[in-house]
Formats: C-alpha cells, structure tokens, sequence
C-alpha cells in the first residue's frame, strides 16, 4: 500500500496535538533512505513529550546518524486518538523525519526504560504492521531489539524482542548495526542473525536461552543456554564520559512542543557508588564515572548557541557528589548569569546540600525544591544504607528556605524491608519538623512556607539488595497511607500528603521480577486495550488483575507469585543469565547487612567494597575533584546596558509541515530562534524576566501563512535589514523572514491595528465550480449565517480528575464578519473576515457553514494571504499577489 502524504497530513492535523507527530524539528537528520545501507528506527514507547525527555535516547540518534552509511529516525506511541484515526484509516506507524513506515526498517530498537511500558511497545509492534511475537517474524521484518534499564531482566518481555542490548548503548548499538549490515550482505537465514548477535558481547538473545521450571515449587529451575558458549551476558559500559560523541550539542534536538525536561541536558556523570540498597539504577551503572567540568562548560557553551534553550540541566544520579560542583557553578554563572540562562540540579542528596550551594542555585531560579529522604528513621535509614541523618535533612531545609524558596517536596518511600509501624509514621513527624525549620529561616516578605509530601511503595528490583524480598499489597499499601494521614491530622494546610497510587505498584513489581511465563500477562493485557500504563488515566488495574488471573490459567502462577513473595537465596532468578557488574554474592551480603542495619560507605570516599563492577584499569570510579579546578579565565565586564532601544515588526511565514504547531508553539520556536541568532532583546523587569516580544493573533492549526508579525525590542541600536539576515538562518524549516521594518514604538499593537485577514482556500479535486459557486450563492442570499461558539471554562472530570472545557456559549453572525467571498480561479475561493478588537471568526467556521455540513469539508488547504491595519483599506489585494504589510504612520 502506497501512502498518501495528504492523508497523513489530515491526521495529523486532527490529532488532539499535531505538534507530537510533525518532525522536522532543528537539528533532526533526514537522510535518503534509499541510499542507507541500513534504516534504523529508534523508538520510544510513551508520547513525543516523554521520549524526546530522554537524553540517552537523543546520545543514541546522533550516535547512529553520524555513521554515513546509517539512516536512524525516530518512532514514538501515538495517543490514543491518534493511534485509533491510524486503525480507522488503515496507516502503518510512521516515523518522524522521513513519515516511512516502520517496518519498512532493517531494525526497530526500542528503548524500556520501566516495566509499565511493555503493553505500550507492543502497539508500537501492533501498530507497525510487526508481528507481536519474535518466533512469528521473518526475513523481511525489522530486527525488533530492547534496550534500557529493562533490559536488566528481559525475560517477561522475551517473547516479543529477537534481542536486547543490556547495559550502555553508544558503543554496542554500532556492533550490532555491523552485525546486522553483515548480515544483510550475506542473504543468510534470519536464525543466523541471531546467532551472530550472541557473538557481540552486552546482547542477549532470548530464544538461544531455554526456560526450565519446578514442577513442585514452580519456581525457575533453571534458563539453559541453547548456542556452546553463551551462557552468560556482560552489561556494556562507558568507561570516559568525556570520549562520547558530542554531536548531540553541536546540532542538538530542539521539540517544538513543551516536553517533560524542556532544557538542554548535560550528564555530570554517570554511575552511583552510594549503595542505596533499594536503587537499582544505582548497582547497574557502577562505577561512578564523572565528566570532566572544562567539557561541561565546553558542552553548555556550544549546545546553548545551537539549540536557544533557556535552561541547563545538570544530570546526575546525586548532582551533589560531583566532586568540583561548587567551583563549575562559579564559573556557569560567570558566563551566563546575565543572558538569564537557567539552571537546573534534579538529583541532590541531603546531606550535599549546603547553604553557599542554595545561594548559588537560588540566583539563577528559585522553583520548588525537592529532597528524598526516602525514609525517616535513623534505623530505616541504615536498612537502606541511605547514608544521611535527620541532621542533614534539617540542615538542607534551612539552607533551602534562607535563601528564598517557599516551597519544598519530600519524597519517601513506605513497604520498605524491616519497616514498622513507627517508621511510617515518623514519616508525618518528620515532615513537621521540616515545617518547624522552614517556618523559623524564610525572611520575611517571602510567603509562607509549604510542604508537598510524597510517599511511594517500594517496589524491588533486579540486581539490587532487596531483589529476593516481597513487596507489600495493594490493601496494606493503603493502610500505610493512612497512618500518615492519620499522624498529620489529614491532607490540607501547610502539609499537603499527596500518596503514591498503590494500583500500579503490585503490577510494576511482578512485571519487574518476573520469568518468561510473564509475557502471558503482558500480552493478555495489551489485547485487552492496555497501553501508556505510566498514564495514570490509561491505567486500568481491572484489566491487570485479570490478566494475571490468565497467567495463572494457563501457568499455574500469578501476581502473589512474582509480586508478594520472598524469595531462597539460592532460587534461580530471571535474570541470572545476565552480568550487571555487581555480583550476586555482593548483593545477598549487603542484604545481610540491611538486617544487620550495618552501613557502607561509598567507594569513592572509602576502601573498596569489591562488589565486581571495577576492573581497575579501565572500568573504575573516575572523579574530578575541587582541589585540582582550574577557573576559567575571567571574562571582561559586561558593559553597562545601553539605553538605546530599536523596535521592529517581523513579517514571516509559517508553511509546510509546521502548520501542525499550536500558536504557543510557535513563539516557542520563535524566542529560541532569536537567541540562536545571539539577538540583544531587551527584557521585562521582575522576578522571571521576559523578553520584550509580542506576536500578533494565533493563525489556527493547518492554515499555512505567508503574514504572521511580531514586534521586537532591541538593546542598542540596530538596522532592520541586518537583523533579518541574522534571524533568518536561525529559524527551523518552515518559518521564514519575509522582511523586518522599524516601528514607531508608540505604535498601536499588531492585534489592536488589525482591522481584515484574507484567505485562499484550495479545494481538492472533488469540488467543481458550480458546486463551490453554489454554496457561495447560498451564503450571499441567506439572511444569516450563526456559528455557535463555547469559550473556554473550568471544570474537573472526577472520576479522571482533569480539567475539562466548560464555558458560555455565544452565537456570532458570519454576515457581519465575512466581507469578501468569491471564486478564483478552478477550485480556489478567496474570503476576508473581519477582524477588530471586537473579534473575528475562524477559516474552519467560514469553510463549515459555507461548504460544509457541520464541519468543513476534508482535504481543503487554507493560505493567510494577506491582512489589513488600521487607517489602511480593507479590500481584497488583487489574486495572486501578496499583499505589502502596511504600517501605521508615527
């Protein structure tokens, strides 16, 4: 089947937000796929917003492209509205950058980065047209590989991956792309592929590994290796995180759409030698490896000029340990302090925070602040080796509200291992004294001081301490809750309890320690519609509970199985056939000493605590530290800001793909286009500085437009010729400087002055002239034409607990707003609407009630062509002639 582009521009266009699915985003590679050796989709099995959040899945695409003979694109699960218009009209999956297929690729690697997605990446599988289960796909589909922390345990989704790639990606995502070139080259049988994969150390094939059950106990007897000599699969690491490519910030990814992490993401370092004995990322990224700071300056300095962000994201698994923070924030701020470029630290650990580190991230941005204790016991806090004491959490708070911030965030964790009663409800008693603290240090002036409070249910993981422990039920999750409720005397006031939602956790854990019988569940819960399982909306424990009920139809074992019981010691687990570093023996030691409430002291502070992850010569802990820094040469004084101001008003045009983007969208697209072109905008004053630009009215979604305005303030002077040159290069394809003038600053504003907007509308072929001359004849003679307008309201869906659109509704009479109506040439029609402070009407209106039938008519393509300001005329320009944009006298 042949696809349409058309179609899929109609899709996308009525999808609930188009901007997930346009692409063509700066710095996304296009390449010709028809001359790529090999086609690499890379997907992400969660929404755009979520995927593009994900700094190892962007390392991965650069990585890939930057091989010549490798075309990677980028393939995320659509909403559901989307994903059912796809079913409706019979559309395969498509990826972003070149709309092909999916399973028109030679690999489909999709990253897992947690156990509730694995419903969502069979629709992607589903959706693509790919078989959903490994043993039933041939020689012409994709080679389907998981990869991501999941990976660590890829036995409940083993039927559904030919491979997985365990560990870190950068380097044996190339060995396999060779492997599968080779391959390809060869015309052998896909089996054989298989087998070569096996050979590329960090893959784990799973149909070359054997299951094999207790028929007393049920349990895993034993996972047997099928191929001579694999038996055991080494995580891949990174050993030097400054010998990684660094195209990610010379031609970085910029969504048009706000995503989750909307920033620049920079690692600090990689790996935790902590020993939190609940942190699986924490064992299975040993050692600690941290990024030299010359290359975290270097990286934020070319990043920042190619992408425009307005935020850096300093990414660690505990910022704080990174040995030279203090100095690196020196220097960061130094440089961009004065161009308000923000800073973010999402990891910091108690006991690391201190006050001259609150002073240095209080100057750049002052949000909410977030600590986790986890628990909030001295003794639950030596169960789990936190490492911290109710000393240094109190510390921190000071620190924290001293210097500015109002509000704070408390994460615990209840369920742990060895927790009492008291433990949980030390949590609320804890969280008082936070209060106490908060209350006593915030200067005056500043608010009041708010507390959001945060309890998770532990869920045990593989390759951790806790990995043989069961995790608490649903029903006593809850009871736990309510002792803390209970302790603060309920959810309100300067305390807000907001709990973990139990329903999902259960379901985490069996799919987390689960076995290959697992994948029954998975699958019975993906035909039953699961998917997006991270969505607490999408979420439908019903359908989970009765797929594990299936499992235990046809296996003989259910969710208690996997979720709720303690494992022997000497039980053959899952995950055995895999090599994290990290040795068993060192993890059933550090379990011992839980019990003990013995603590270890990181690594990298203390002697060697030999848990395998180290060979000492090239995979160890690499720190940088604050004695060895060397500043970086001071920069001159900024001079003094001129007082100097130059206005302008931008004509541009917004066509093509970028139809799909929403208005706030494109001013997104816009301000982090001007800082690109290192423009000097002058800024508002206050607290969270704006920059003095202001856009004229929203065109709406997938009308193109070839006059679109915003006015601009610059420090200094500057020509308008000059600043268009500058700015046209920065903006992503499809926005384009049409021209720039100067502009009295006292001019009215562009959407006070605007009096007309005139539009082309072409209609598709099905659309005669006399059946588009009668339908305008019927709209001149007719009386009146009411459109029925809902503004937008407040309201909350309860049983969902979102906002909904409630509000007055409002009829407006399209006689009054349509001057202009009439053929143009074969099947185009031209109108003008109205537009004054007053109001307008929209093309979709216009096109509905004169063309339609309630809704307009499918497949019509609509141009802005034109519009007119005040004290100018209102008539149409002549057909096919742009219109000049028109000033307003000083």
């Amino acid at each position: 089947m042949d696809r349409d582009p058309s179609a899929l521009d109609e899709l996308i266009l009525a999808a609930q937000k188009p901007s997930r699915y346009v692409g063509c985003e700066l710095g996304a590679v296009v390449k010709d796929l028809g001359a790529a050796d090999l086609k690499f989709a890379l997907a992400f099995p969660d929404t755009y917003e979520v995927g593009m959040s994900n700094l190892g899945f962007r390392l991965l695409y650069h990585a890939l492209n930057d091989r010549p003979n490798v075309a990677c694109e980028r393939v995320f699960l659509p909403w559901p509205d989307m994903e059912a218009l796809l079913r409706e009209r019979r559309q395969p999956l498509f990826t972003l950058e070149s709309r092909a297929r999916v399973a028109d690729f030679d690999v489909l690697g999709i990253t897992l980065q947690f156990e509730l997605c694995y419903t969502s990446a069979l629709a992607l599988l589903d959706l693509a047209g790919i078989p959903l289960l490994a043993r039933e796909r041939t020689e012409r589909h994709p080679l389907v590989l998981g990869g991501g922390p999941c990976a660590m345990n890829p036995e409940p989704a083993a039927d559904f991956f030919d491979a997985f790639a365990v560990g870190e990606g950068e380097a044996v995502v190339h060995e396999i792309a060779d492997a599968v070139l080779a391959w390809k080259r060869s015309g052998a049988p896909r089996a054989e592929l298989l087998r070569a994969l096996a050979r590329v150390p960090g893959v784990y094939v799973p149909s070359l590994f054997a299951p094999r059950f207790d028929p007393a106990t049920r349990a895993l007897a034993a996972l047997e290796p099928l191929l001579p000599g694999y038996e055991r699969v080494e995580r891949r690491v990174m050993p030097d995180l400054d010998a990684l490519s660094t195209t990610a910030y010379e031609r970085p990814l910029v969504p048009f759409m706000a995503t989750v992490h909307d920033r620049l993401p920079i690692e600090l370092q990689r790996g935790c030698t902590r020993g939190c004995r609940f942190c699986q990322v924490g064992m299975i990224t040993r050692p600690t490896r941290q990024r030299s700071p010359k290359q975290v300056l270097r990286l934020a300095e070319t990043g920042l000029a190619a992408s425009g962000y307005e935020e850096v994201g300093l990414l660690s698994l505990s910022s704080g340990d990174y040995g030279c923070l203090n100095p690196l924030l020196d220097d960061f701020l130094e440089r961009w302090e004065g161009e308000r470029i923000a800073m973010s630290l999402p990891s910091l650990r108690t006991e690391t925070m201190s006050d001259e580190l609150a002073k240095k991230i209080g100057r750049i941005r002052k949000t909410g602040f977030t600590l986790a204790p986890e628990a909030a016991t001295e003794r639950m806090r030596a169960v789990i080796n936190k490492g911290n004491r109710e000393e240094d959490l109190l510390r921190a708070v000071e620190s924290i509200f001293q210097n500015g911030w109002s509000l704070l965030k408390l994460y615990f964790m209840i369920g742990l291992p060895e927790e009492t009663d008291e433990d949980v409800a030390a949590i609320a008693g804890l969280a008082r004294r936070c209060l106490q603290v908060a209350r006593r240090t915030l200067p005056k002036g500043q608010g009041s001081a708010t507390i959001h409070l945060g309890a998770s249910t532990f869920v045990p993981k593989p390759f951790t301490p806790f990995q043989w422990e069961p995790m608490i039920a649903e029903a006593e999750t809850r009871r736990r809750q309510q002792l803390i409720t209970a302790e603060l005397g309920g959810r309100n006031g300067a305390i807000q309890f907001k709990p973990h939602d139990a329903r999902q956790a259960a379901i985490e854990g069996a799919l987390a320690l689960g076995d290959r019988r697992v994948g029954t569940a998975i699958l019975a819960a993906y035909r039953a519609g699961q998917r997006l399982d991270g969505w607490s909306e999408w979420f439908d424990e019903g359908r989970w509970l009765e797929a594990f009920r299936e499992l235990e139809r046809v296996h003989g074992v259910g969710l208690a199985f996997f979720a709720h019981r303690r494992r022997p010691l000497d039980e053959v687990l899952p995950w055995d056939r895999i090599d994290c570093g990290v040795s068993k023996p060192y993890l059933q030691k550090q379990l011992a000493a839980a019990r003990n409430q013995a603590e270890v002291v990181d690594c990298v502070l203390a002697p060697c605590t030999v848990c395998g992850a180290c060979d000492y010569e090239v995979v160890k802990n690499r720190v940088h530290e604050a004695k060895d820094y060397v500043p970086e040469p001071p920069r001159p004084p900024r001079p003094p800001e001129s007082p100097v101001r130059t206005h302008l008003r931008v004509r541009y045009s917004k066509t093509g793909r970028l139809v799909a983007l929403s208005h706030l969208e494109t001013m997104h697209a816009i301000l982090r286009a001007l800082r690109r072109a290192g423009l000097p905008m002058a800024y508002s004053q206050g607290f969270h500085p704006k920059p003095k630009v202001s856009f004229g009215p929203a065109l709406p979604v997938g009308v193109e437009s070839r006059c679109e305005y915003l006015d601009l303030e610059l420090v200094g002077a500057a020509d308008a010729d000059a600043i268009a040159a500058r700015l046209a290069p920065a903006l992503p394809p499809g926005l384009t400087v049409e021209e720039a003038r100067p502009l009295d600053p006292r001019a009215t504003s562009i959407s006070a002055s605007l009096r007309a907007v005139h539009f082309i509308a072409d209609f598709p072929a099905d659309w005669t002239e006399e059946r588009l001359g009668a339908a305008i004849a019927r709209f001149e003679e007719s009386a009146q034409a009411t459109v029925r307008r809902t503004s937008p309201g407040k309201g909350k869906d309860r049983k969902r607990g979102e906002k909904i659109a409630q509000g007055k509704a409002r009829e407006i009479d399209l006689k009054d707003i349509v001057t202009h109506l009439a053929l143009e040439g074969e099947r185009r029609v031209a109108f003008s609407l109205k537009a004054d402070p007053s109001g307008s009407a929209k093309p979709a209106e216009v096109l509905a009630a004169v063309f339609g039938d309630g809704a307009p008519p499918r497949g019509v393509k609509v141009l802005k062509e034109g519009v007119s300001f005040e004290r100018t005329t209102s008539a149409r320009p002549q057909a096919g002639i742009p219109r000049a944009p028109r000033y307003l006298d000083a």
